[in-house]
């Protein structure tokens, strides 16, 4: 086909475009399908422009055996993202790179306008696009939902996988859905009063035939008038069902965002949440639970007089528990069934409304120590509760460097506060390469806090440093991460400083940490920052409760039931870190290592032994 043919293509289709959405927005129809009419004629326009383009001559060297995406900053692409209504972006599928976004996914993401090449996880969280993306193949689409970076808002999304690239169209989940459900709702409460009361006026009539007068005046004029108050429901009911119906509400939904989202409304009233424990997924309608936790929240700061919760999502037998935690007492059974009669959100339906859809009936019990808990039981997802995103990565080398280890082991053998009562910082760090003496230096460092036994998973630290010198392949092949993504962040010599005071007056923990602390030690020179505080291996401590196994970080997690994170990182290696010390704890009182001490201590006999102990 011509240049000019592939032009007055382009025109015409994105005339097309344009006029369905606008077609579209007239309809009584809610906000996703109208950007699912949409996003149709934009995918094809894109196919066809592809399908359409002149073949150039073959050059001479071997072509790339993976087809190429679309250029960084094509101005046709633009164009006509410009033109769609609805937030669109268009991704690299192997890197996740913004190749193309309109102005209304920049306003969405609170910004002015987002550069191309721009990660996408700095849009959204990761791990809902990745289990959405996870299996499908060229012209493949589905659905899901997350939440945008700051946890402002939930969005309901769509996907559609192209040949090197995917075009994603994203549509803020909170009201025309939602409202249309709910209008739908009250219509038909609007039947009800009517029809009880003509029942109640017919069997009145029935009862006392022999009536005459002004008392059978009364009931033909309460027949009348709510025969009249019944047609108008119905009237109300039609204009409701007549247009499509909207995609069903409920979907799988990642606990993280919807703390970010709970979070951020229980802030705003001066009500602190902090997450623990590994997130997980769960099965429902975003919005309604968002606001059945916001109300739960609420209830519980003003009768129970607290002003911070602890939020987990824990696997049951066929449900995820959704957990806000308080030290304190239960809250009693009677003043919970209260609750759920309360009005939730904005529409006219109760907390107990909300929570039967869901085939949920909460709970407060006692938790542990002198925690209390209210849990809400809610569906698992449908999809896979863990789904792999990435090719599992090899383990780097084990490092068993004796008197690197003994620097940071020997300040913890005059300590006797129990494992219990003390806190720790579970850490990782991804590097350029395996060898500090020969230049590798590191390019991120992710933290995340453990007290009382319980992984604070909502207090993390997690930086990019600029190493100064170029990333290998080979190591951005181990952990993804580029030259680009480090361009411009914090030299060492400012990161390492923020993380020594996040992890100041707490024992360090890390998974094979002799590497870590080999690179933090090189480093000591360039940041001035030299980390003397405890350090406890959990590769060390799994070896002293399961001697003889693999010791790996995820055959670790694996052996103790710990589910595995899609998106690898150093701050999710962190967190896995945290939550393998959390669960080994009591293992280790069981063997009678209760203090600090008496854990450095074997941790030193094992590594004399040659790791036989």
């Amino acid at each position: 086909m011509s240049e000019r043919s592939r032009i007055s293509l382009l025109i015409g289709a994105t005339a097309l475009s344009v006029l369905l959405v606008a077609l579209a927005s007239r309809l009584p129809a809610p906000a996703p399908l109208v950007a699912g009419i949409g996003i149709v004629p934009l995918a094809l326009l894109l196919m066809l422009w592809r399908r359409c383009a002149p073949v150039p001559p073959a050059p001479p060297v071997a072509l790339s055996p993976t087809p190429p995406a679309p250029e960084h900053d094509p101005a046709w692409l633009h164009a006509v993202l410009a033109e769609y209504p609805g937030a669109a972006l268009v991704c690299h599928a192997g890197t996740h790179r913004l190749a193309c976004a309109n102005p209304a996914a920049a306003s969405l993401a609170g910004r002015h306008r987002i550069e191309p090449g721009t990660p996408l996880s700095q849009i959204l969280p990761p791990e809902p696009l990745l289990r959405a993306i996870t299996g499908l193949g060229p012209g493949d689409s589905t659905g899901f939902v997350g939440a945008t970076s700051d946890g402002g808002t939930l969005l309901r999304g769509k996907i559609r996988l192209f040949d090197g690239f995917y075009v994603l169209g994203l549509t803020p989940l909170t009201t025309e859905a939602q409202g249309a459900v709910t209008r739908r709702r009250q219509a038909l409460r609007d039947l009800r009063r009517p029809l009880a009361n003509l029942r109640a006026a017919a069997e009145t009539i029935a009862a006392f035939p022999e009536m005459e007068g002004p008392e059978r005046n009364a009931f033909d004029q309460v027949v009348g008038e709510e025969c009249l108050a019944l047609s108008r429901a119905l009237e109300k009911l039609e204009t409701e069902v007549d247009p499509p119906a909207p995609p069903a509400l409920a979907t799988d939904l990642h606990t993280q965002d919807l703390f970010n989202c709970l979070a951020r409304r229980l802030g705003a009233e001066r009500i602190r949440l902090n997450m623990v424990g590994i997130p997980l997924w769960l099965h429902g309608d975003g919005t309604g639970l968002l606001d059945a936790l916001t109300s739960l929240g609420r209830l519980l700061a003003r009768d129970g007089g607290l002003t911070e919760f602890d939020f987990e999502a824990l696997l049951a037998d066929r449900r995820v528990y959704v957990d806000l935690a308080w030290k304190g007492e239960p809250i009693p059974a009677a003043m919970v069934d209260l609750w759920l009669d309360q009005r939730c959100g904005s529409g006219p339906d109760s907390l107990r409304e909300i929570l039967e859809r869901h085939d949920c009936e909460p709970w407060s019990q006692r938790g542990n120590g002198a925690m209390a808990v209210l849990r809400v039981p809610l569906p698992a997802p449908q999809r896979p509760q863990f789904v792999a995103g990435e090719t599992l990565r090899q383990p780097r080398p084990e490092v068993h460097d004796l008197d690197l280890i003994e620097r940071h082991l020997r300040p913890g053998t005059s300590r006797t506060e129990t494992l219990t009562k003390l806190d720790f910082v579970a850490f990782d760090c991804e590097t350029t390469g395996l060898r500090p003496d020969q230049g590798d230096r590191l390019v991120q460092i992710g933290a995340v806090r453990v007290e009382n036994g319980r992984v604070q998973s909502g207090n993390g630290f997690e930086r990019l440093v600029d190493p100064g010198r170029p990333i290998p392949a080979a190591s951005t092949q181990f952990h993804g991460i580029d030259d680009s993504m480090v361009k411009g962040k914090p030299p060492l010599a400012v990161v390492l400083p923020q993380f020594a005071t996040f992890a100041r007056d707490s024992v360090l923990v890390g998974h094979n940490v002799a590497f870590d602390l080999m690179f933090l030690d090189a480093a000591q020179g360039e940041s001035g920052v030299a980390l003397r505080q405890p350090v406890l291996d959990t590769m060390i401590l799994a070896a002293l409760i399961d001697p003889g196994y693999d010791l790996s970080l995820d055959s670790v997690a694996n052996r103790l039931g710990i589910p595995p994170l899609p998106h690898r990182s150093a701050q999710s290696d962190a967190l896995l870190t945290g939550e393998i010390l959390a669960r080994l704890i009591p293992y280790l009182e069981a063997k009678g290592l209760r203090t600090l001490a008496q854990v450095s201590q074997a941790s030193l006999d094992w590594l004399h032994s040659g790791g036989q102990g």
